[in-house]
């Protein structure tokens, strides 16, 4: 078997089904995982669908790198009061409206303060709601985290984002490896030289990831971490 070397000098993890399940409830050894790669000197970032204070101050309570890419790509939040807005949630909030009057299914769901997006439940067809909002011409993206259905600017992802945050960290982004779940943390897999798929991942997730864990949320993040730093990073 050949192995792949990569210069791999930061990580970067998602947050609802890679270290937290869908509820919330924080993987302890994913966690153990992230302080151990901070002990070894790598830079740690999270990049997720939640809010920014969720994200950010999880990343401070973790030891993380106080980089945070938040609201699928909307926010990069360096400080509690240094945030760098990208979406737009006038348009959001137009989509919503739009959805609510031609789907019934259509429902909030309940989080913590968004900036830029709307959340909602997965009570309806993400795919015939983008129909409609595509043909209104309403430029949001109806983006499926599993956790929620978020309704953001078209164009605002995670990976442009958090090559903004990268930059701040001063690494680039051939060297990062990154570890999801969703079709939000593809546009992350796109920009980083290494990518891997927690088990809980969809199918079409994992064939774009560089590596595909067999163990779901949590232990997942895990193994990534360990195939990364003997597999990919050991010579």
């Amino acid at each position: 078997m050949i192995r792949i070397v990569l210069d791999i000098r930061g990580f970067v993890f998602d947050i609802d089904g890679t270290i937290c399940d869908y509820d919330g409830l924080l993987n302890l050894e994913a966690a153990h995982s992230i302080s151990w790669l901070r002990k070894l000197g790598y830079p740690v970032l999270l990049a997720s669908g939640r809010g920014p204070w969720d994200t950010y101050y999880l990343g401070v309570y973790l030891g993380c790198t106080p980089v945070a890419v938040c609201e699928n790509g909307g926010i990069l939040m360096t400080s509690p009061t240094d945030i760098k807005i990208y979406g737009d949630k006038t348009v959001s909030l137009e989509a919503y409206d739009l959805l609510c009057k031609n789907i019934q299914e259509v429902k909030l769901k309940p989080v913590s303060a968004r900036l830029t997006e709307v959340v909602l439940l997965r009570t309806f067809d993400a795919s015939e709601g983008q129909k409609l909002l595509d043909s209104k011409k309403v430029a949001v993206t109806i983006n499926d985290s599993k956790f929620a259905l978020h309704l953001t600017k078209s164009g605002i992802n995670k990976g442009r984002t958090l090559l903004e945050g990268l930059k701040i960290v001063g690494l680039n982004p051939k060297q990062v490896a990154v570890i999801g779940d969703s079709d939000t943390d593809l546009p992350m897999f796109e920009v980083c030289g290494f990518s891997a798929a927690v088990g809980n991942a969809p199918d079409h997730v994992k064939s774009r990831a560089t590596f595909a864990c067999k163990n779901p949320i949590g232990d997942g993040a895990v193994e990534a971490v360990a195939h990364i730093v003997k597999d990919v990073i050991s010579n």
